[in-house]
């Protein structure tokens, strides 16, 4: 009997290690992940000097030029390079097979899960690592991010600069031919930022899971709306699994939002019962990933 719970005890623990997923880039870099309502980001800055197609990223650098700043701060890198010569939002870029780089919308959501862009900054700055006052760092959100600086490549001269006072991240936004959207981070702030700049900086980038239509199949799969036929209420369970905020409207058949809701209960119920009869959709947002279900209002 011991020998067989011995058994089961070590079958469970390796299911548990191998849950806490990681990431492998081309260059054999090993990234941890942390899943925040429903995006899944790298804890850490891109460090690739390859594409995953085995190709050199050019322009890329380490602060400073020390080799040794890439373990914990990654690497800096021109939007051109970061976006693999695309303009095109949410490409997989220079990030590993299955991520891309993070749009500016992308980061939205993220920031509002977190409470908004005044406070979000606070919740992904590491307690440690930056320059005092480090205002309102708790990294709550587990994104862990470090003030790695950036490298000014427009102006002259050229040079490293901020490093320990603010995280600078590329998104995969273009605002022109010259400009792209970058986020920023401060130590004297808790915000979360943004400003749009020339694309030859050198920043950061952070990578975000891409989502596939099996994972909106999956929502979809999750949470469960019903009746299909409805006199006075429909049910949706299970919101949780996803996380908070999950936005719900219910549309009439010209497209009208007749319910518009903001929901952070589990299981809630929707009044249909002053109705007119006939068909709505139902659709529901969880971050990035929707889905819709049409139903019937009988009288």
């Amino acid at each position: 009997m011991k020998k067989i719970f011995t058994l089961l005890f070590l079958t469970l623990v390796s299911s548990f290690v191998f849950s806490q997923a990681t990431v492998l880039d081309y260059d054999g870099n090993v990234y941890n992940t942390v899943t925040i309502g429903t995006q899944t980001w790298l804890k850490e800055n891109l460090r690739s000097t390859h594409y995953s197609d085995g190709s050199l990223i050019p322009d890329v650098v380490t602060y400073d030029n020390n080799e040794s700043y890439a373990a914990t701060y990654g690497r800096l890198y021109t939007w051109y390079a970061a976006m693999k010569n695309s303009t095109v939002a949410k490409v997989q870029g220079a990030c590993p097979d299955g991520w891309h780089v993070a749009s500016a919308d992308e980061w939205l959501v993220l920031e509002n899960y977190l409470g908004g862009s005044a406070v979000a900054g606070g919740k992904m700055k590491t307690t440690t690592g930056w320059k005092s006052p480090n205002t309102g760092a708790t990294n709550s959100s587990g994104m862990s991010i470090l003030p790695g600086g950036e490298y000014d490549a427009w102006y002259s001269p050229n040079q490293f600069r901020l490093f320990d006072e603010y995280a600078v991240i590329w998104t995969s936004t273009q605002i022109n031919t010259q400009k792209a959207r970058e986020k920023f981070i401060a130590f004297e702030s808790a915000e979360c930022s943004i400003y749009d700049w020339y694309k030859v900086m050198k920043y950061s980038v952070r990578c975000i899971k891409t989502v596939t239509t099996s994972d909106n199949e999956n929502l979809e799969q999750k949470i469960n709306i019903y009746p299909t036929l409805v006199k006075d209420q429909v049910r949706i369970l299970n919101l949780n699994d996803y996380g908070n905020p999950i936005f719900i409207k219910v549309y009439n058949v010209i497209g009208e939002v007749v319910v518009d809701l903001l929901q952070n209960e589990t299981d809630f119920t929707i009044d249909f019962s002053n109705l007119n009869e006939g068909f709505y959709v139902i659709k529901v947002t969880v971050g990035a990933d929707s889905f819709s279900k049409k139903i019937y209002k009988s009288i």
